[in-house]
């Protein structure tokens, strides 16, 4: 009797002992996708400012041609709207075919959307067949190379990367993934992000071997992709009104300003997640430099409040006055510097 009691309780004693099942992992915020018109589309773009590098095929120069005829930011945003909505070229005649006959650009001009997209369409619908059979194999295994780098690298850190820009940004995490489109070849930057009706979405296409670069790239273009859903909130909107109010703030130095917070704040979430000895890409690509209104101010304000020296509201009280400043304007009576 004695031993069956013993028995009973180390069967319970060990029971208590069993630890829970793990929890699934959360599936990860970026939705990583390879897609032959996408990459036919950012090629094509690519070959609009390489005129030696264009192949012969059918249908890339009335591609390039239209393309030509847009440079207005929020033509482009469309385009590259419309080609995610399109399974192939054929797809995108039928989508050119409902856009509005005339959208207006920043600047007020009014632009031929349906038609300039329609040709666009046409043209691909020649070029795609030849572009599948002789330069998508190439190009998928580029993209195929990075995908399997990110999902190795990047992925199975999510969550980190995500709750690091929400905190630093005064941003949320989002409900869905973000889709990143991975292609073999892209115009300079190499990288953007563009709303469609969907939410954001970027085309990402990274050069040389997989390092941390390679996340800084897909993390600096995420920070975008938080900075449209973020609507009104979030410390770059934040940026962006503060500096707008200042008397003579010009909106390209404003933007150029917020992106540079952009490209220290992807750096810093690199350092936190996966290697603190990890360089900025403002620094290794040369970024920085071809900011010198920003960059000064910017990145050691921004630095300093990721290395938890002052609080964010210092930061950008610091930005905002150094614009104030070379504007010529009156400063900000109140400084909020101090410790977090």
């Amino acid at each position: 009797m004695r031993r069956t009691i013993l028995t009973i309780l180390a069967a319970f004693a060990l029971a208590g002992c069993r630890t829970a099942p793990p929890a699934p992992a959360a599936p990860p915020l970026w939705d990583l996708r390879i897609d032959p018109l996408i990459d036919l589309h950012s090629w094509a773009r690519m070959l609009v400012f390489r005129p030696d590098e264009r192949p012969g095929l059918p249908g890339l120069s009335e591609a390039i041609e239209a393309l030509q005829q847009q440079g207005d930011s929020r033509a482009w945003g469309i385009y590259d709207g419309s080609m995610i909505e399109a399974s192939n070229a054929a797809d995108l005649a039928r989508i050119a075919a409902e856009l509005p006959e005339n959208v207006q650009s920043r600047s007020g001009q009014s632009i031929p959307m349906r038609e300039r997209m329609t040709r666009l369409a046409q043209a691909y619908q020649k070029l795609e067949p030849p572009f599948r059979e002789t330069l998508w194999p190439r190009h998928r295994e580029r993209a195929e190379r990075v995908a399997a780098y990110l999902r190795r690298h990047l992925l199975p850190r999510s969550a980190e990367v995500f709750a690091d820009l929400a905190r630093s940004l005064d941003v949320s995490v989002p409900s869905t993934p973000i889709p990143v489109y991975l292609v073999a070849e892209a115009p300079f930057p190499r990288a953007v992000t563009s709303r469609s009706p969907a939410g954001p979405f970027s085309v990402v296409a990274p050069e040389g071997e997989p390092n941390n670069l390679w996340d800084e790239i897909v993390i600096h273009e995420t920070i975008h992709g938080l900075d449209v859903l973020s609507r009104e909130g979030g410390a770059l909107r934040e940026l962006r009104r503060r500096l707008s109010a200042v008397p003579g703030a010009s909106p390209q130095e404003v933007e150029e300003h917020a992106h540079c917070l952009m490209f220290v704040q992807a750096a810093g979430t690199v350092r936190r997640v996966f290697d603190p000895a990890h360089k900025d890409y403002g620094d290794v690509a040369g970024v920085y430099g071809r900011l010198p209104k920003a960059s000064p101010v910017v990145v050691p304000a921004w630095k300093d409040y990721l290395a938890g020296k002052i609080f964010r509201a210092a930061a950008l009280d610091r930005i905002v006055q150094a614009y104030q400043k070379e504007k010529g304007a009156p400063q900000d009576a109140l400084s909020r510097v101090g410790m977090p």
